[in-house]
């Protein structure tokens, strides 16, 4: 596959995150000694950093506010992905502020993603060309669902959508019909299925479901378990070794961004989701969100060790 066919378009959100780590089991109502850092993230913004880490040739098509934040990120990003294309408008930029505890699991979140609302059909039209062209688009649920909807029916590419929060997925039904891979967590899946999840079984249930209201194939993040990947054809089951957490913030964007690699690469599903554990992995097994060690050969190394079978 050509450095061409390898282009990816990412449309999503850019924000920067406020991260706080707990250094002792958490107290709640109290202050608790920690670590308190400053990055950026998004997960569109994440997804298309990882891709960029991994050798992709990534466009990137994001908002960001005329404040200090939004002038930043655009000067981070500059040089390490093509974001030409980002809109910026007068306005704050989006902000994610999270904490985790002393295991570097995320406890509570609140994010301030208006930003996100900028991307607008018509402002997408004028990024027709691009949407149109790109052999892979991928949206995350932090666009508004009309904006999801015009861009999902205007790709003539593959469309991977990244449902990132129960409270966002909603917004991707309407787009169910246009949407080739779809990648929910476990409480996104239930939620978008209506199935009640409790085992192997009811995560096929879920996702056929979601395949019958138009969806090509599901790809689900599901922690410690490893991952699912279920179509009309195929239920496969992904899983690599136990090894220490330290942060587990960001984990789902990787994944979302080594399968999308691995398909660019020409590589098939299997592969794709042995790619995709292995980038969670990277990621859950370093502090940053992106994680620097992000590197093509690293993820075809370790994807050597994660095994995948057909589940029964």
């Amino acid at each position: 596959m050509d450095k061409e066919r390898k282009r990816i378009t990412v449309i999503g959100a850019t924000n920067t995150d406020i991260s706080g780590k707990c250094l002792n089991s958490i107290v709640m109502g109290d202050s608790n000694i920690g670590e308190v850092s400053l990055s950026l993230g998004g997960v569109g913004h994440n997804i298309a950093l990882n891709l960029a880490r991994m050798g992709s040739d990534v466009t990137f098509i994001t908002s960001l506010g005329s404040d200090n934040f939004g002038k930043n990120a655009r000067k981070e990003m500059e040089g390490v992905m093509d974001i030409s294309h980002a809109l910026t408008f007068s306005g704050r930029s989006g902000v994610y502020l999270y904490i985790t505890d002393d295991k570097g699991e995320m406890v509570v979140a609140v994010n301030d993603m208006d930003a996100a609302k900028e991307i607008t059909p018509s402002f997408l039209e004028t990024k027709k060309e691009i949407i149109i062209d790109t052999p892979f688009l991928i949206l995350d649920a932090n666009l508004e669902e009309k904006s999801i909807l015009f861009a999902s029916k205007m790709a003539q590419g593959l469309v991977i959508c990244d449902a990132v929060s129960t409270l966002k997925a909603g917004r991707l039904r309407s787009s169910f019909p246009y949407i080739d891979i779809l990648k929910p967590n476990l409480m996104e899946l239930e939620y978008l299925s209506g199935v009640a999840i409790t085992d192997e079984k009811s995560i096929e249930r879920a996702g056929k479901v979601l395949l019958s209201m138009g969806v090509g194939a599901v790809v689900v993040t599901a922690g410690k378990k490893g991952a699912y990947y279920i179509s009309k054809g195929q239920f496969l089951h992904a899983y690599g070794s136990e090894f220490e957490v330290r942060n587990t913030n960001g984990a789902g964007d990787s994944f979302l961004s080594g399968f999308v690699f691995a398909l660019s690469e020409g590589k098939n599903e299997r592969d794709a989701l042995k790619a995709a554990v292995a980038a969670a992995e990277i990621t859950i097994m370093e502090e940053d969100t992106v994680s620097n060690k992000m590197e093509s050969e690293r993820l075809i190394e370790l994807s050597k060790e994660i095994k995948v079978e057909e589940v029964s």
